[in-house]
């Protein structure tokens, strides 16, 4: 398990996501089973063994979803905690997007006092062809023994690749009396069933009133490495340090975690850190359009005549699964329009495209789908 799944409770919001949806969407379900040795700012070293269901809608615009945890540790004390958020993204124009999201979260600990906290956001997004940053504003409320009223303002930049995926934050945060000023750089790094992500958070200044040792500067870091073992089972193994934050009531602390994912219903795409599905999907529909690739399957002919329209180009290969994924060259018929015979069967068939050995993509044509291992593939049906 991951700090982030130590940090949530039973999954919440499930009525809404099973109760069909009129968005073009995927409903997942996952269960993550762990353990972990965990030492939090002011607590000895224990171990703990965690329970953490999930269950998520995500679709081109709009994402929402709860997780939750049982974490239990060697002194017999538990934690529940659950959090729940949505998400919606909508043009504005050309390369602008606004985003407006909210989230909850409760957390309580053996005999003592439930916390928790309620925050709304907005963000103005620019987004280039595999790009982009955004300015954001966050206001709610943290409750506890006190309730206060938390302001974040945060700028950010990002970068999306074929295997790489890079974030950077700045974000300052009030709350009360206390401040404190964060720099975050993630990078993600996949490869068929493997992923590899790192997160770096430097804490370079705080200020805690009198709460002494919440929101200390300071230098953090943890890393994940995942592995597929199947379409529904991942094990992944965690272990490093993050800071406190005051305004969702977590306290610093650093662990080892090694856990199990169930993936229950539906087909999990790994979300690139701190960007959701969604935002990955305009940024990759842009790269997409700007390659002007067009897919084609001629309904008439067997071998069936698979076509691809670009031009100015220098080579054309596809890829799918009625060639177990492995790259086959088109040819050239005529300017701009590339061809092969393929012994397609009738049914739904997943596929992608490269020009000039680039990144593969999405060509239009074919209805976007997002992979189980991140990405997008495009969906096509043969009559």
């Amino acid at each position: 398990m991951t700090r982030r799944r130590r940090r949530t409770a039973v999954a919440v919001a499930a009525w809404f996501l099973t109760t069909g949806s009129p968005l073009v969407g995927q409903t997942v379900g996952t269960l993550d089973v762990g353990a972990s040795i965990v030492e939090y700012d002011g607590f000895l070293v224990s171990g703990a063994a965690v329970l953490a269901p999930a269950l998520y809608f995500d679709s081109p615009s709009f994402t929402i979803g709860g997780q939750g945890s049982w974490t239990l540790f060697e002194s017999g004390n538990t934690i529940f905690q659950g959090t729940a958020a949505a998400a919606w993204l909508s043009p504005l124009r050309d390369w602008w997007r606004a985003e407006v999201s909210g989230s909850a979260g409760v957390s309580k600990y053996a005999e003592a006092a439930g916390v928790g906290h309620a925050l709304a956001r907005m963000r103005l997004h620019f987004f280039a062809e595999r790009a982009g940053g955004w300015v954001s504003g966050t206001v709610g409320g943290s409750f506890g023994e006190t309730a206060s009223l938390p302001v974040e303002l945060a700028v950010g930049a990002w970068s999306v690749h074929d295997r790489l995926a890079f974030v950077g934050t700045l974000t300052g945060t009030w709350l009360g009396d206390r401040r404190h000023v964060d720099l975050l750089g993630a990078a993600r790094w996949t490869a068929g069933r493997v992923e590899l992500e790192g997160r770096m958070v430097i804490r370079p200044w705080a200020e805690s009133g009198d709460a002494v040792g919440e929101a200390e500067p300071g230098v953090h870091g943890d890393v994940t490495a995942s592995v597929a073992i199947s379409d529904r089972i991942g094990v992944a193994l965690s272990g490093g340090s993050y800071p406190a934050d005051p305004v969702r009531k977590v306290l610093a602390a650093k662990y080892v975690s090694l856990g199990l994912r169930l993936n229950v219903f539906g087909r999990e795409s790994a979300p690139v850190p701190t960007l959701t599905g969604a935002l990955v999907r305009a940024a990759r529909e842009r790269e997409d359009a700007a390659g002007g690739v067009r897919f084609e399957i001629l309904p008439s002919a067997y071998p069936r005549i698979v076509r691809v329209y670009v031009a100015g180009v220098q080579a054309v290969e596809l890829m799918g699964d009625f060639t177990d994924w492995q790259p086959v060259p088109l040819e050239p018929v005529r300017a701009g329009v590339w061809e092969i015979r393929l012994p397609l069967a009738p049914g739904v068939h997943r596929v992608n495209v490269r020009i000039d050995g680039g990144p593969w993509l999405v060509p239009a044509g074919t209805r976007r789908e997002e992979s189980e291992f991140g990405g997008g593939v495009g969906v096509v049906v043969v009559p």
